[in-house]
């Protein structure tokens, strides 16, 4: 992976891998109970000579030569870092995906992080390692790992939590600050009325143990509204925002929030209204009844 030789190694706005372009994009994450951007998460976007648009995935499954920086993933989160100080603001946090093996580095390796950050006026605390849900592995390393960018002052973020390998057992073991529901564990309960009566105890154990809770892939009005009802802390989406290279329209996306805010506490009222005329009815009915047993 290489950069443009007229760009500092610290401030790169895209990047070389082969023939292929490399770039960031960003899409917003969300605090539902304060209705404000709170960061965004880095998706890599890569293109081949023609223009055409290559899958990531494609990309991250291949390998490079072991380096600090020469690794391919850790020079795709040094160009995300790079471009993220180009759009965000001192409050707004970096969502970066790292592989589990990402974790599992020498303490030189975590200097050069530091330093690196250091250089770019980006504190650890502003970002937020999501560890990707890959099978297989060490462990024991895995959590060491994880605790050594903690202590460095770096915030962890489980990604799909419903999916593949990850569950419950996970979240006891990695502990995170925050668990990311997959795309799929929101789309279930919009569709399953069941699912959707359970989500919130599920998140409630999240709470429980500790983590924040995000609700990834929103895309619909009813999604946005099953986040709400089950507590989540954050959510991100299409419903709210779509990636782009620079930073979002933040007065578009607050009036997104506040329609979500005005359909949830309608639907609250009209729940609340509905259970108080249930109540008047089963008070006259117990009255009827008394009412009987003292005529008879």
């Amino acid at each position: 992976m290489q950069f443009p030789e007229s760009d500092s190694l610290c401030d790169p706005s895209f990047a070389r891998f082969g023939d292929l372009t490399l770039c960031s994009a960003f899409q917003p994450i969300f605090s539902l109970s304060h209705r404000r951007l709170i960061g965004y998460e880095a998706l890599l976007r890569a293109q081949d000579p023609a223009g055409n648009n290559v899958p990531p995935m494609s990309l991250l499954g291949r390998t490079s030569p072991n380096g600090h920086w020469n690794n391919l993933e850790r020079g795709v989160q040094l160009l995300h870092a790079s471009n993220f100080t180009r759009i965000a603001d001192v409050h707004d946090r970096l969502f970066l995906n790292t592989r589990p093996n990402g974790f599992i580095v020498s303490g030189e390796y975590r200097h050069l992080v530091e330093a690196t950050l250091k250089r770019m006026h980006l504190s650890p605390d502003r970002i937020v390692l999501e560890v990707l849900e890959v099978p297989g592995g060490n462990l024991q390393q895995l959590v060491e790992g994880i605790a050594s960018f903690r202590k460095q002052g770096f915030l962890i973020a489980l990604d799909d939590f419903g999916a593949g390998h990850s569950n419950i057992d996970r979240v006891w073991q990695l502990q995170p600050d925050i668990v990311k529901l997959d795309r799929g564990v929101i789309e279930q309960a919009a569709q399953n009325s069941r699912v959707a009566r359970l989500l919130p105890r599920l998140v409630s154990l999240l709470h429980d143990a500790g983590a924040l809770v995000l609700a990834e892939g929103v895309e619909t009005a009813r999604e946005a509204m099953i986040a709400m009802d089950c507590d989540a802390d954050f959510v991100q989406g299409f419903y709210f925002a779509r990636p782009a290279p620079g930073r979002c329209d933040e007065a578009s996306c607050r009036v997104t929030m506040e329609s979500v805010w005005r359909q949830f506490r309608a639907r609250a009222e009209e729940n609340a209204n509905a259970e108080t005329a249930r109540l008047r009815t089963c008070v006259f009915s117990s009255r009827q009844l008394q009412t009987i047993s003292t005529t008879d």
